[in-house]
């Protein structure tokens, strides 16, 4: 049975992703009348540096994702850190399963050169689920698929090749940045002090020239993978 159709499925790794890559559009297309909900396959990321315990982490991820306005996430059982070790399959079809659910009209999710391996995993697995559409005629088409930007995860690959995040589409979230700087801040131990790429000054340092590209004012940047028409 299908829940209620939800317009934004955001698919990370990790808590904190969800609102690092689309925290401030989130509580935009909320406000607009969208619906968002999240989908982190690692829910208790239990190498975690600094860590807080079972119950402050899920408080942590409730308040964040309430700061801006998000459903209360689906949280995966994944292992952290080790999400190579899972068999891919079992990540495809922990996706679909939500996208069977939730009959979403957009999927956003990491880049596939993220440096860090869970995120690569989680990109790989939602770009296979996104197209359970094309294999059943029962499931709803996806209008678009976006991938991400992660501060300290996607500006931390190597430009080993040239399938690096390249924006194309941007958000402007002037008057929604403190509230994902709020949300993030619920989360124990995640922001550091600048010049950490996680700190609140680089947030805003990022947002800035992501407007400049695109002749807005503070943004977020995504890199659109897939729509079906214009």
């Amino acid at each position: 049975m299908r829940h209620m159709k939800v317009t934004n499925l955001v698919v990370v790794a990790h808590p904190d992703d969800e609102i690092l890559g689309f925290g401030a559009t989130g509580a935009k297309l909320v406000e607009q009348g969208e619906s968002v909900l999240p989908v982190i396959l690692c829910g208790n990321v239990d190498l975690r540096q600094h860590r807080p315990n079972d119950e402050q982490l899920y408080n942590d991820i409730i308040k964040a994702n309430k700061e801006v306005g998000f459903k209360e996430p689906v949280l995966g059982g994944f292992p952290n850190i080790r999400m190579n070790t899972t068999p891919h399959i079992e990540l495809v079809q922990f996706i679909e399963e939500q996208i069977l659910k939730y009959n979403p009209t957009r999927v956003f999710t990491h880049h596939p050169s993220d440096i860090n391996d869970d995120h690569k995993q989680v990109a790989h697995a939602t770009m296979a689920a996104a197209r359970l559409f094309q294999r059943r005629s029962d499931v709803n088409a996806l209008d678009s698929m976006y991938f991400m930007e992660i501060l300290s995860s996607t500006d931390w690959s190597f430009p080993y090749d040239s399938n690096g995040f390249t924006p194309n589409t941007f958000s402007e979230v002037e008057h929604y940045l403190e509230r994902k700087i709020k949300a993030l801040s619920h989360y124990r131990n995640v922001m550091r002090k600048f010049p950490h790429p996680r700190s609140e000054e680089v947030l805003k340092g990022l947002a800035a020239y992501r407007g400049g590209q695109s002749g807005q004012l503070y943004s977020e940047a995504f890199q659109l993978v897939f729509k079906r028409d214009i």
